[in-house]
This record gives C-alpha cells, sequence and structure tokens, in this order.
C-alpha cells in the first residue's frame, strides 16, 4: 500500500526541477495526461498526470510559475516546484493572446497583465477579485506619432496590436504588430502601468531587427529577456498550410539600450534560447552552464516529436533529440516550462558557473579577421621559406603571399590560369566548395574532401550581413541588405555590383538566380516575389524583377499566379529559359523573347514524381540534362530523376555515373569527378563532426568522408544553414 500511494503521489507531480527547461507535452482527453521531456537526459522522460492541470492548457510561464486557462475563464497560477496554486479572478469576455506578470506571484506586489487581440489590456495584482481593463489604441497612436513610427504600425484594415510583452530590468516592453507576416520596421515599445488608472506606453525609436529573407522562407521575430537583456531571436523557415517544415535562417540580436541600436550575437556561450512553434506560444532562455547546451537555440517542428538545435557559433542545425514514449498523435504543440531554481540546490551551481567570464562568453559584431599571423616561419632562411611556398597548394599559396612582406617575396605573383595546369597537387580543388559568409565581414570556403577550411576578408560594399542567393562559374550572387545585389568572386575578390532595387517595400524574395557569367553580355538576374503587395497590379498575381550588370533599373513584370509555390531551391538556366521546381514538385517555365518580354508557364507536364512524404526537393542540370532530386524527412530516403524532354516525363536514375551532385537551397551544381571514390554521390551542406556528409547511390545511405564505409543518419549529422557550393576560378 505504501508503495502504491508513494508511486501515486510521485505521479501527481512534475519530476525534480533541472536548470533547464522542461518540453511538456500534454495529451489524453482533456490533456489529462503531461510528458516532462529533459533536455540533459533526452533517452528518458516522465509522465505525470497532476490533478490541477487536467481540463486545462498552458498559457505562459514566467518567475518560475506558469498560467493556465481553465473552464469558466477561471485561470490558476501553478508552481511546479512547490505545488502552490493561485485562482485568478474570472476574466471578462476577450480573446487572449499573451499574458505576463511581473515577478513571483507569490512575492507582494506581483501584477498579472493579460494582452487581448483588441487593443486592450486587462491586470490585476495578486488578491484583485475583478481585472482592470484599458484600451491602448489612442494611447498608442499618441506615443508612436510623437516617435515618428506611426506611419509603421497603421494599417488599413487590421489595427496595431501589442504583442509578445517582456519583463527586463523593472520594465515591461512588447513589440507592435499589425500583420503576422510582416516583421519588417516593428516598433519596440516600453508599457509602465503604475497604478489602476495610469496607463502610459513609451516608443523607444527603435525597430526589431530584420534580416535578408531567405528563398521562399517565412519569417518571425520572438522578443525575450535573458540575463538581464533583451534579445530576439528571427527564425526563418519554409512553412505549407502554416506548418513549419524546415528551418532554413536563424539570427540573434541583442538590443544595446544606450545606442538604441540593435547588435548582432556572434556566439552566446553562457545561455541558450527555447522557442515554440505556436503563434502566441512564449520562447524563453535561461543561463548554460553545459557546452553541450550553451550557445544554441532549440525549437521542434511540424513532427514536434523532433526537438532540433542551431549552434550559433557554427551557424548549423542538428536534431539533438527524439525523445522516446511519445504518442503517435498530438493533439498540441509542445511548451517550455522553466521551474523556480530558487527552491532547489541547483540555482547556485548556475549563478556561480554561468557568471563565470560572463563578460568574454557573450560576443556581438566581430571584428574582422586578423591578417597578420603570429607564426613564426618568417624566421626561417629565405630560401627554405621559398620551397614552403613552391609546395602550397593555390589557397594556401595565395593566403602565404599575404601574410607578410618576407612570405610576399618569396611567393611571387603567378598568373592563376597558368597555375591551374601546372601548380595544382590537389586535384580536388577544381571540385565545388561549400561557402557562406560568418561574422558580418568574411567568406569562408570549405573544401569536402579534407575539411579544410580558408577565410577571406570580404571588400566593404559586402560587410554589415549578406547571404549567397547563387553561383555559377566561380561568381556569386550575394543579397545585401534590403536594397542591394552584387556579383562576387571570392578568389579574384571581383565586385560587380547590380542597380539598386526599387520601392519602399523590403526585399522579400520567393525565387532568385542567373542566366550566366556576369562578365558576359547575355547574363541576366530574376528575382520572383511572391510575397510582394498587389495593390498596382490589382489581380491575384506574382511579380518578376529583372536586371542585367551594368543596367541602372530593375525592369518588372506581372504574373498569374497560377497556383505555383516556389521552394527553398534555386532556378536552373537551360537551353534558354529558366526552370523552377515547385514545392509540390511540379515545374514553371520562364522564357525571354527576342523582344526581350518575359513569358511565364506552369507545366502540366511533366507530372510531378513525388506526390508527398519528402522534406526538400532540388533541380540541377547534369550533362545537359535536367534532374531533379526530392528528399526525405531527416534523409530517410533520396530519390533522382531525369526528364525525358521527348515525353515530357521523369524517369527514375539509379546511377550517375561518373557524376557527382552538389546540392543546397541557394545553389546547386553537377560536375565530373575529378578524384575517384568521389563519384555517383550526392553531396549536403551537411557535417558529422567536422567531415561533411554525401549519399551515396551505390549504397543508397548516408556516408562521410571519416565514416567510409559505415552508414551514418541526421541524427548524428548538423547542417549549415545560408550556404551555397561554387566551382574555383581565378580566371
Amino acid at each position: 500500500m505504501k508503495k502504491k500511494s508513494a508511486r501515486r503521489e510521485e505521479q501527481h507531480r512534475p519530476p525534480p526541477p533541472e536548470p533547464y527547461p522542461w518540453l511538456l507535452y500534454s495529451y489524453d482527453a482533456g490533456n489529462k495526461t503531461q510528458l516532462f521531456c529533459s533536455i540533459l537526459n533526452t533517452k528518458e522522460t516522465y509522465s505525470r498526470r497532476i490533478p490541477e492541470l487536467r481540463n486545462r492548457a498552458l498559457w505562459a510561464t514566467y518567475h518560475g510559475w506558469c498560467l493556465y486557462s481553465g473552464s469558466e475563464r477561471r485561470h490558476i497560477l501553478w508552481n511546479p516546484v512547490t505545488l502552490e496554486k493561485i485562482t485568478l479572478p474570472r476574466v471578462p469576455e476577450y480573446d487572449i493572446d499573451y499574458c505576463i506578470w511581473t515577478c513571483a506571484p507569490s512575492e507582494p506586489g506581483c501584477l498579472v497583465v493579460l494582452f487581448t487581440n483588441c487593443t486592450c489590456i486587462l491586470y490585476c495584482e495578486i488578491g484583485d477579485e475583478i481585472w482592470t481593463s484599458y484600451p491602448y489604441y489612442d494611447e498608442l497612436k499618441r506615443s508612436l506619432q510623437e516617435g515618428g513610427q506611426w506611419a509603421l504600425a497603421e494599417m488599413e484594415e487590421e489595427y496595431p496590436l501589442l504583442i509578445q510583452p517582456v519583463w527586463c530590468g523593472g520594465n515591461l516592453y512588447a513589440i507592435v504588430l499589425s500583420d503576422y507576416d510582416h516583421w519588417e520596421s516593428v516598433p519596440l515599445v516600453k508599457i509602465d502601468i503604475q497604478w489602476r488608472d495610469s496607463f502610459k506606453i513609451e516608443s523607444l525609436n527603435v525597430c526589431l531587427p530584420s534580416t535578408t529573407p531567405v528563398i521562399g522562407a517565412a519569417k518571425r521575430i520572438y522578443l525575450m529577456e535573458s540575463c538581464g537583456d533583451l534579445f530576439t531571436v528571427e527564425i526563418q523557415a519554409k512553412h505549407e498550410s502554416g506548418i513549419a517544415l524546415q528551418v532554413i535562417a536563424i539570427e540573434i540580436h541583442r538590443l544595446s539600450f544606450s545606442k538604441k541600436e540593435w547588435l548582432k550575437v556572434e556566439t552566446a556561450k553562457d545561455r541558450a534560447f527555447f522557442l515554440p512553434m505556436g503563434v502566441s506560444d512564449q520562447a524563453i532562455s535561461s543561463p548554460a552552464i553545459n557546452p553541450d547546451i550553451a550557445n544554441r537555440v532549440y525549437f521542434t517542428l511540424f513532427d514536434e516529436k523532433n526537438l532540433y538545435s542551431y549552434n550559433i557559433e557554427e551557424g548549423t542545425v542538428s536534431v539533438f533529440s527524439s525523445f522516446p514514449n511519445l504518442p503517435r498523435v498530438l493533439p498540441c504543440s509542445p511548451v517550455w516550462v522553466m521551474p523556480d531554481l530558487r527552491f532547489t540546490n541547483t540555482l547556485e551551481e548556475v549563478k556561480d558557473k554561468s557568471n563565470t567570464g560572463k563578460e568574454n562568453d557573450l560576443k556581438v559584431d566581430a571584428e574582422d579577421i586578423d591578417d597578420t599571423s603570429e607564426l613564426h616561419l618568417s624566421d626561417l632562411p629565405f630560401d627554405m621559406v621559398k620551397v614552403i611556398a613552391e609546395r602550397l597548394i593555390l589557397v594556401d599559396y595565395l593566403h602565404f603571399r599575404a601574410t607578410c612582406k618576407i612570405f610576399h617575396s618569396a611567393a611571387p605573383s603567378i598568373q592563376w590560369r597558368i597555375a591551374l595546369q601546372m601548380r595544382v597537387e590537389n586535384p580536388s580543388l577544381l571540385s565545388p566548395w561549400l561557402v557562406f559568409f560568418e561574422k558580418q565581414s568574411v567568406c569562408t570556403l570549405i573544401d569536402p574532401i579534407h575539411g579544410d577550411k580558408y577565410h577571406i576578408n570580404l571588400p566593404q560594399e559586402l560587410k554589415g550581413g549578406c547571404i549567397v542567393c547563387g553561383s555559377k562559374v566561380g561568381w556569386l550572387l550575394v543579397a545585401v541588405g534590403e536594397k542591394s545585389t552584387f556579383f562576387f568572386n571570392p578568389f579574384t575578390q571581383v565586385i560587380l555590383p547590380l542597380a539598386e532595387l526599387s520601392g519602399d517595400k523590403p526585399r522579400n524574395f520567393s525565387c532568385i538566380g542567373f542566366s550566366s557569367s556576369p562578365i558576359s553580355s547575355e547574363c541576366v538576374v530574376i528575382e520572383f516575389d511572391k510575397h510582394m503587395s498587389l495593390e498596382e497590379s490589382g489581380g491575384d498575381e506574382f511579380v518578376l524583377e529583372s536586371s542585367r550588370p551594368g543596367e541602372d533599373h530593375w525592369d518588372m513584370n506581372f504574373f498569374d499566379d497560377d497556383d505555383f509555390f516556389f521552394n527553398d531551391n534555386s532556378p536552373v538556366f537551360y537551353r534558354g529559359a529558366f526552370y523552377c521546381l515547385g514545392r509540390e514538385g511540379n515545374l514553371g517555365l520562364l522564357k525571354l523573347n527576342e523582344e526581350e518580354e518575359y513569358t511565364w508557364k506552369v507545366l502540366t507536364q511533366p507530372k510531378p514524381p513525388c506526390l508527398s512524404g519528402y522534406h526538400q526537393n532540388f533541380l540541377v542540370e547534369c550533362d545537359g540534362e535536367l534532374l531533379s532530386v526530392f528528399v526525405g524527412c531527416l534523409g530517410k530516403w533520396i530519390q533522382v530523376f531525369k526528364l525525358n524532354e521527348s515525353k515530357m516525363t521523369w524517369i527514375g536514375v539509379e546511377s550517375l555515373g561518373n557524376y557527382m551532385l552538389y546540392l543546397s537551397c541557394s545553389s546547386s551544381l553537377a560536375v565530373m569527378a575529378k578524384n575517384s571514390g568521389m563519384e555517383n554521390k550526392i553531396y549536403f551542406p551537411i557535417f558529422c563532426g567536422e567531415s561533411m556528409v554525401f549519399f551515396s547511390l551505390e549504397t543508397k545511405k548516408f556516408h562521410s568522408f571519416e565514416s567510409k564505409d559505415v552508414a551514418i543518419d541526421f541524427y548524428s549529422s548538423k547542417e549549415k544553414l545560408r550556404c551555397g557550393w561554387i566551382e574555383p576560378r581565378w580566371c
């Protein structure tokens, strides 16, 4: 009897608290079962049936307490450590989007604030019998008008709402948003609730940071407090029917109150961030003492059964855990629950370890890399330095010359066209490399065979945040900010600017690419935008913008929507036209006739070769033919098809022969293998440890250069975001 009683009591309370949030799943009729998942021990989950939580849904967690909704609009505050419960007054007939409280409800003066979906807030102190309501539209308008920001928030059909409230440094902050689909120029305000009849909104003259969107991605920005600072975490993901399927980019910024500007966070080794997937759910952060937990952003996706992590410093996404014992069908998304560590023995440990070296653990706006190496090779005899230079591969030779004056004189300038024939000791140099931008001022190249990294300082025009949008014959198409676009050859450092985009709308392209080398007179750049306001056209259409190097403008064309959904892949210029592979596996065709007029058509043939079940798809030209590649969820399968143009059908491909494919969202390439053993493989921007991952069409499995014949899975790998492939060209 005692054992049964102890087991029953254990089932009625949460598991012991940890220094990091629980990921909480609620299911069964009336949410009577709760499953607590730990990120410290991902192999174990804790099933509970807590009576206080039955027929309730979690709204928010602050200061170690949780607010749960209840029947008849009676809600409770509940402490998962002490099991204290406080019943709040009955909520009036409002739809509540967000809620927050200013301190632990057990402390005096705690103010609970509810944010509705109709420009009204409700608030009460613990012990009050009724809620005080305050319509804030006029006060918000006054504040933003004084700050010159009302035009950013005002919309014709929607009222601006205060959302995502955050308590930081003794102040209440919120952001002003009119449309969840548009996160550009979103104001940040401070809210002052002094007493029941005193309510003031102060404009901070600061907008949320916004980055250049990635192809095919929908954007969302989370505001949160972390260790006394305000942060934003921007997540860009591919959506379908409002469901996040794949994260494409994540960026983090910290607000400098003194400068009134957001600083990009390059690393955060003393904390971790936890994101929800629900629209009105809460994002939280906590100090992190475990290096395997810190410096990461954690989130779930559409399946909600896998936990993913984004490494802030590396810019990679991996499957952090697949929790056991989850039910097959989940009625709602999981939520994060952070316990109050003041009632445990873990608080002092967290404080001591997280505060050690705290000033050095959070780095923002990294400076350019230092070109002056402290190596002592310059102390060697000059003849020996020359011998070393003569045995270097191309990129190492280039870096060697730039190190110091002695090395520069020992390694004379050479013609790269001749060098490609005479100096290449490693043939892999002629195979594509992975390229991406990091720390806002550095271009990084990775040799996929050896994993060697090469860092190149970016020219001034490209500093401040740029992304890879396309690649061809050694040139990158690069988007910088909201309006600027450049061609850039990282090997020769040549930059070719394109015309600035016109209009006041921020850039939000769905598909972008170019036809040929930018030094060719035939080069044309296209940019599809399905998100642009269609007020000018007055119909259900999308926009195509096009330009050429040397032109001072972008031409604009409107086409019928045709229910074509662009995916996060690059178009292919094939036989004089641009082919686009849609999210549903169909093909779109863009032609430019002799009068330089564009025509757009969604092809009824070929039919999509895969109807469902795939996670990504790519289009690439290989040996004069079009190939489509479909990747199953978490890489469980890969299928390759070749377009039979005479019958306009897709034919399954079992072997690539001597060719290899390099696939990414921004650029996909097909080249003939230069090294034995590289053929008949598909390379992805995915790493297992420091080794790059590829899919072998021979074994039908994923491998890495380190694992060789041993197959790997996506649970032991990490994917690099915002990157592409480039073929080295020095001429």
